[in-house]
């Protein structure tokens, strides 16, 4: 494989020495900068207009400049950052009206602001822009409805990371295993509730979208590699059976990214970052409202070296998303994001290798220029729209195109075209007095794709090994109602119904007629309770659900045997219970859940062939298993410091499989923590120092005889924000002991060839000039 738009050497140092110099530049035409931080900071509390009750989460901001904050269990609340002038100060409550105050700030000022809220009908909004205020309130306002393990990762939370992968952005979300297997690659092993284990390579049992619309193919298929964090304002995880409000099925949940509108954006912003291993991360981008009309543009490139041989590869990325508002009710948007990726795959190693030569590539891999290539275009389109004070109405439909060449142990080319639709109707009207919220939903997809293998010959087509037309779709409808039944007490039920067809029809007839076709309709219910819990703001959850997913066509689509193999649907039933909530400068998030699986699908790494080279995958179902754990996020401080946690406690168990029996089922710790202090000054600099921590081995093959040693990580990471021009400078230090360890792990490799080893010690430094 080819990286043919790869820069040329001398012309890659001179740009990551630009990148590099630029902030310095920067700090040499802002005059004073550190002394010209002209904000101030406000406090107060806000309480009900009736009753002067205190009113907890309601959010405070000085909207434009990025300052905000939210309120404590008695209403107070500190808003640092403000900048200095004539100002206006909002406050906003879903339920509630929107009320502001001016003020005038002087640069140092500490501001006393308080607010009286009047209560306001449970009304969907009336204008249903994407990115709007208003818009991410009514999503923060659903999630708490969720009886069940749901996390939001805020625009800030985003853009205070790297930004390079989800594991970035998702390390503190507890029950998301998320391991890059390259460094900074999007290429990644994950894992809700251990929903990843049954995968080596790309990403399943999750459902991704965009926007609320599906980024997957009609079989379930999704990986990373097209999505850009530099265009995501907020991301959505709803674990486990808590995604039926996205028509989720699977037993991972679904994952949300909402993306940047000309409601959240700047006329023009830029990003640059440069580090370790040849690592480069640009982008620019602009955005705007005018009238009825808003549009963000964004082209983004992230190349890298690798850390390791044969690891180089480059992302070029293109957002763009338009928006009309037809009415004060109506908004139609159109979005399309474009993608060509280019990656080189080292392979996993031994643990001798591991030990010896981590930078070292599978030498088989070099020989035959193992890697991936692709082009994918994707275009949607979406109408919201409030039908009556009550009822609101989401019809989005969408067009995705992919071509993919794929030199492994043969070469995979494919183009697949895959066409779908989200059609999802709400209603808010109370029933019999008591608040209701129905969510209805349908889901067509289907994807017909162009399926050829050839020999690899030096990374090149050989000849024709394999020439098939593979056909998916499925047809789903689900429903979910949550119903307040008083006393502090709401019942969520809902349900899932599917039909699902995977075909393929084999045009290669010299080995036989390998066409073949299988159908799965699986009905998914679930039912839920949510207790508000007095004095704070939050809840206890408990909630049972079933999820059920098909396989995919690449798990059908054996590589070791002709036509598809017997692979059964998996299913599984989730019990969960937990409590989640905010008091004073605490707040907590904690699950207990047991999931009871059948038929789970699980991948095998077998030689094709004796003493062969390398590995191909095969899948299999195993009668029963079950995955069990404990979620626990906790967050406590103020502005200037605060700390925070994240600890998963899994465990993942075959229940008396044929050839395993009662074995852990492996890939993943039973412990993992993730953990930070940050320290905020009044003067727009921030320092955050983290850690990861896996403080015990866990098994890399279902015989439990071969393990990964635990590891930890110690991280740094610096910004300063200089406010006048909206500049931020940062720098971050990234496994600063040199810890040379696989945090992600290929498992039961036939040649025990488990291991993908993290970088080494990295260092990274950057800038980003508006939102």
């Amino acid at each position: 494989m080819r990286l043919p738009g790869r820069l040329p050497a001398g012309f890659a140092r001179v740009a990551r020495i630009a990148c590099a110099a630029l902030p310095a530049v920067l700090l040499l035409l802002l005059p004073r900068a550190a002394s010209a931080q002209r904000i101030a900071t406000i406090t107060g509390q806000v309480v009900t207009a009736d009753s002067s009750r205190p009113i907890a989460d309601a959010v405070v901001s000085v909207p434009g400049s990025g300052a905000t904050t939210r309120t404590a269990a008695d209403g107070s609340y500190r808003l640092d950052g403000a900048p200095a002038g004539n100002q206006v100060v909002e406050v906003r409550r879903l339920g509630y009206g929107t009320a502001r105050r001016e003020v005038s700030l002087l640069s140092g000022d500490l501001v006393s602001v308080d607010f009286r809220l009047s209560s306001a009908p449970a009304e969907v909004a009336d204008i249903v822009v994407i990115g709007s205020r208003r818009d991410r309130d009514e999503r923060e306002a659903r999630m708490a409805e969720v009886p069940g393990g749901v996390a939001l990762i805020r625009a800030e939370e985003i853009r205070a990371t790297r930004q390079a992968n989800l594991k970035d952005v998702l390390q503190f979300t507890p029950g998301v295993y998320i391991q890059p297997r390259f460094g900074a690659a999007d290429e990644m092993q994950i894992s809700i509730r251990g929903s990843g284990l049954r995968n080596n390579f790309h990403a399943r049992g999750v459902n991704l979208l965009v926007n609320g619309m599906p980024y997957r193919n009609a079989d379930g298929f999704t990986d990373f590699e097209s999505l850009e964090l530099l265009t995501t304002e907020s991301i959505e995880v709803y674990k486990g059976g808590n995604a039926l409000r996205f028509g989720g099925s699977t037993l991972g949940g679904a994952i949300n990214m909402e993306t940047r509108t000309g409601y959240s954006a700047q006329r023009l912003s830029a990003f640059g970052q440069g580090g370790s291993s040849g690592f480069y991360k640009g982008q620019i981008a602009s955005g705007g409202v005018a009238g009825r009309l808003d549009w963000y543009g964004s082209y983004a490139r992230t190349s890298l070296d690798g850390f390791r041989e044969w690891s180089d590869q480059r992302r070029d990325r293109v957002n763009l998303h338009a928006g009309y508002l037809l009415s004060p009710a109506t908004d139609l948007r159109s979005f399309y994001f474009f993608a060509h990726v280019e990656e080189h795959l080292p392979g996993s190693q031994t643990a001798q290798a591991l030990e010896a030569t981590p930078r070292a590539a599978d030498a088989n891999n070099v020989a035959n220029r193992w890697g991936r290539d692709y082009d994918l275009h994707h275009v949607g389109l979406q109408l919201r729209s409030r039908l009556s004070p009550t009822q609101r109405l989401e019809i989005s439909p969408y067009f995705q195109y992919r071509d993919i060449d794929h030199p492994i142990f043969q070469v995979i080319n494919q183009q697949s075209r895959d066409v779908g639709a989200e059609m999802r109707y709400e209603n808010t009207a109370p029933i019999g007095g008591m608040r209701s919220r129905l969510t209805i939903g349908f889901q067509p997809a289907y994807m017909d794709m162009d399926h050829r293998r050839f020999q690899n010959v030096g990374g090149g087509h050989g000849d024709l090994t394999k020439d098939q037309r593979d056909e998916a779709s499925t047809f789903a409808g689900y429903a979910e109602h949550l119903l307040e039944l008083g006393g502090r007490v709401s019942l969520v039920t809902g349900v899932r119904v599917e039909h699902a067809v995977r075909k393929a029809t084999d045009f290669f007839l010299s080995d036989g007629d390998q066409s073949d076709r299988r159908t799965y309709s699986p009905i998914s219910p679930k039912v839920g309770l949510l207790y508000d819990l007095p004095g704070v703001r939050g809840q206890l959850f408990a909630n049972a659900s079933r999820s059920f997913e098909p396989p995919l066509l690449g798990e059908l689509n054996s590589l070791t045997v002709p036509g598809f193999i017997a692979l059964e649907g998996q299913s599984a039933w989730q019990f969960e219970v937990g409590a989640r909530g905010r008091s004073g400068r605490l707040s907590w998030d904690v699950s207990a859940y047991d999931v009871e699986l059948r038929n789970e699908i699980l991948n095998s790494n077998v030689q094709p062939f004796p003493a062969a080279p390398f590995t191909v995958p095969t899948y299999r179902n195993t009668p029963k298993s079950r995955h069990a754990g404990v979620e626990t996020g906790l967050e406590y401080g103020t502005e200037a410091l605060r700390g925070r946690v994240a600890y998963t406690l899994a465990s993942y168990r075959f229940i008396g499989d044929p050839t395993f029996g009662d074995n852990e089922i492996p890939g993943a710790p039973r412990h993992h923590v993730s953990a930070e202090l940050r320290y905020r000054h009044p003067s727009g600099l921030s320092v955050v120092p983290s850690v990861e921590w896996v403080p015990s081995a866990y098994f890399v093959n279902s015989a439990n005889t071969d393990t990964n040693r635990g590891w930890g990580l110690v991280n740094v990471r610096a910004e300063w924000l200089i406010a006048s021009p909206g500049v931020t400078l940062f720098a971050e230090g990234r496994n600063l002991g040199n810890s040379i360890r696989s945090a992600s792990v290929q498992v039961d490799n036939a040649a025990r060839r488990y291991y993908e080893p993290m970088d080494g010690r990295a260092i990274y430094a950057g800038f980003r000039w508006g939102r």
